[in-house]
């Protein structure tokens, strides 16, 4: 986790929070003290992986700037309120990503929690990267049998033809074979299209 934003109107409660941060997670920390000035800092997108709102706020209400992160950021929400507000609004959070802290907690607590989020975060990030890979495979294969279709559909080759063709075209070029199959889907379509 890099980059946390506390939002707290109450100046010595944000301090130990970002002190704490720091010290467990060795993150980069900005502060604001207002709605206002933590919806102006996700507006010019800075980076937030983690947002920690520690409850009430000067300007608005701390529920509705963890909704508002959680529906408009890619960034996680910790809501730290009075146990007794931290309860009322806990299913409601919890069925929108919301995670709440009721005052008073211990730092073992808050540090538990931060964790599980980093981690999550972690896993999340490795199976979006091999989606990404896969995505990008697939449609690799998609334009490596569009160009043998088309070699098949317009040149009258047999499938055996089209994929040494492919092939051959590829490694005399010396292209990747997407990259030779792209090559050859322009060229029909520009003779026959």
């Amino acid at each position: 986790m890099e980059n946390v934003l506390i939002i707290s109107s109450n100046k010595s409660a944000g301090d130990t929070l970002a002190d704490f941060m720091c010290e467990a997670f060795r993150c980069n920390i900005r502060n604001a003290e207002t709605v206002q000035q933590a919806k102006d800092i996700f507006d010019a997108n800075a980076p937030c992986d983690l947002a920690i709102i520690y409850s009430p706020l000067s300007d608005g209400s701390g529920n509705a700037l963890a909704e508002y992160i959680i529906e408009n950021t890619a960034a996680n929400c910790i809501l730290i309120s009075k146990a007794e507000n931290a309860e009322k609004f806990r299913e409601r959070a919890e069925k929108i990503g919301i995670i709440t802290i009721g005052r008073p907690f211990n730092k073992s607590f808050l540090y538990q929690t931060v964790k599980i989020i980093e981690i999550t975060m972690n896993r999340s990030y490795k199976l979006y990267e091999e989606t990404v890979r896969l995505e990008r495979k697939i449609d690799e294969i998609r334009t490596v049998d569009k160009a043998k279709f088309m070699l098949i559909q317009y040149r009258n080759m047999t499938e055996e033809e089209a994929h040494s063709y492919l092939e051959q075209y590829a490694m005399n070029r010396r292209r990747k074979k997407v990259i030779a199959a792209s090559e050859i889907i322009d060229k029909i379509s520009e003779q026959y299209l």
